[in-house]
């Protein structure tokens, strides 16, 4: 096992084994930061500019307001869903939910309302705040599924802020206010969100207000973020990443957030040089898509910049040896993390980058590497196993799935990540393989069984296979394989547009190829790895 005593003196300040969180809850990390730079700039959003002031003022009237409305009265836990884009609506009702003592379930607003039912059925939530291009979808969805109608307010992005003027006398009043349940502990449920999971299939992860308090600080202890840094907030919200080591790491150490609706590879080039970005997070698409736009002048472009962190995929190698050579005094950092463990684990130190490594555990995580078959039998350093993960950010478990909550969360708080690694010669985890069913396509975890439901609906289809085929730019690319039923036209070039509907756009294959049949093993299972290794011709 290792434990990160083991490389102390590599450590950034503050780094220590033991490092254990503060007892707090999560929006008293806003709180606090409002406090102490109250007309400090946390979020700029196109022509926006939201000074902490204004940003804890919403949150708190926003909580009043769903507590006036009945929400968690007399109980904690009623579910909020957000279906937003990234913007300061977002980070107000996420805060405002937490703060009223409700659970934030946040979902990307692209899904179809065939994604969207599972989900919505599976958590039940009690208030939703839904962007206009999201409402059909979501309607669709939750009269689907049969559930109770929850209040749905429809927000349209930046909107709230251009028309509603801030009244900064209110803060002080506001700021005293005593929390709404004094007796609510950091352990409870802070956020469900939905994830593939480590042994494949969608669940909803139970992330504690300690879980995502840990996650922040230990982004913030291992890279020093300041109040004085500038963070791209270009990673969704909606996803574990940027929901944590964006927008929860950024508030809780007083920066300024330079929130981007989605991801445009030049306006987010603009927003570098006119904020002076100091800090970008990203998958390594959009990366290779910067570097392509800011061309011979991504030195100039980059040059506010502390680091970067490439993730959310596999990274190619190609992608350091670009970033390395046109800007070369900026360096790119990768790290390792799943949404089981909100989500980071390891990240190499920006001093000290060893390629081809996800790095070293954070503050207060231990990783083992175990046997897959004897997943409580530790394997020695150098050895090839599945990653284990132990840490004040690992989940609570999953959502209403005791069963596999007890398969993935072993004796002695163990994560079981899924993946396979090992340690090399100084310590630092290397990921090899992975053991869950799992394709990561430009930072989304794509499970490949809900692409194989919708395409056997096909009437011509009577099998389908999906498997990921690597990709320098993308990390991985969805391709499926189909048999065709007996009898049927050979010609299924309507299959893109038949799964558009069903599926949301990172979800689809790239590719689709027709075969005689799936080749399985002595038991029925498909062999993907065969797939994987035909000729696309």
């Amino acid at each position: 096992m290792i434990e990160p005593a083991d490389w102390q003196a590599w450590y950034p300040p503050g780094n220590t084994g033991d490092w254990q969180p503060p007892d707090k809850l999560l929006w008293q990390l806003l709180e606090d930061s409002a406090r102490r730079k109250p007309d400090s700039v946390a979020i700029v959003f196109e022509e926006l500019s939201v000074t902490y002031r204004q940003l804890w003022q919403r949150v708190e009237v926003a909580a009043s307001t769903l507590r006036t409305r009945g929400f968690a009265r007399g109980k904690r836990g009623d579910r909020v869903l957000l279906l937003l884009p990234n913007c300061p609506e977002f980070v107000v009702q996420y805060y405002a939910a937490l703060r009223a003592d409700m659970i934030v379930v946040a979902l990307n607003p692209t899904l179809s309302a065939d994604e969207l039912k599972p989900l919505l059925a599976s958590v039940e939530p009690r208030a939703a705040f839904i962007a206009p291009d999201a409402a059909l979808n979501f309607e669709r969805a939750r009269q689907s599924a049969n559930i109770r109608e929850p209040k749905t307010y429809y927000i349209t992005p930046g909107q709230d802020f251009r028309t509603s003027p801030q009244d900064p006398t209110i803060l002080p009043d506001v700021l005293g206010a005593p929390p709404p349940s004094a007796s609510r502990q950091a352990v409870d449920i802070a956020v469900l969100q939905f994830t593939s999971g480590t042994t494949g299939g969608t669940k909803a992860a139970m992330i504690s207000h300690r879980n995502l308090v840990a996650n922040a600080l230990q982004n913030n202890l291992w890279f020093d973020w300041s109040d004085q840094d500038v963070i791209l907030g270009a990673l969704p919200l909606c996803h574990t990443w940027g929901m944590c080591c964006v927008m929860n790491a950024t508030l809780a150490a007083g920066a300024t957030m330079v929130l981007q609706r989605d991801f445009n590879p030049m306006l987010c080039l603009e927003a570098i040089r006119k904020h002076k970005v100091t800090v970008a997070y990203g998958s390594g698409t959009m990366f290779f898509r910067l570097l392509d736009s800011a061309g011979d002048q991504a030195a100039i472009t980059f040059a506010s910049l502390r680091y970067v962190k490439a993730g959310a995929m596999l990274i190619d190698r190609l992608l350091y040896q670009r970033w390395a050579a046109a800007v070369p005094n900026v360096p790119m950092v990768n790290g390792y993390g799943l949404t089981e463990a909100s989500p980071e684990v390891t990240n190499n130190p920006p001093q000290r980058v060893r390629a081809g490594t996800v790095g070293l555990p954070l503050s207060g995580t231990a990783v083992r590497v175990c046997d897959e078959s004897a997943p409580d039998t530790q394997l020695p350093q150098g050895r090839e196993g599945e990653v284990q993960v132990r840490g004040p950010q690992v989940m609570l478990g999953y959502w209403s799935e005791m069963e596999a909550t007890r398969e993935t969360v072993r004796p002695g708080g163990w994560l079981r990540t899924g993946d396979l690694g090992m340690f090399d010669g100084e310590g630092y985890l290397k990921i090899v393989d992975r053991l869950k069913d799992l394709i990561k396509f430009r930072g989304y975890s794509v499970a490949p069984s809900e692409v194989e439901r919708v395409l056997v609906t096909h009437p011509s289809v009577g099998e389908a296979c999906v498997v990921g085929r690597p990709d320098p730019v993308d990390g991985e690319i969805p391709v499926a394989y189909v048999v065709l039923k007996h009898g049927a036209p050979p010609d299924v070039s309507d299959l893109p547009g038949f799964v558009e509907p069903h599926l949301a756009s990172f979800k689809r294959p790239r590719r689709f190829h027709v075969i005689k049949e799936i080749p399985k093993n002595h038991v029925g299972k498909p062999l993907k790895r065969v797939l994987r290794e035909l000729p696309e011709g």
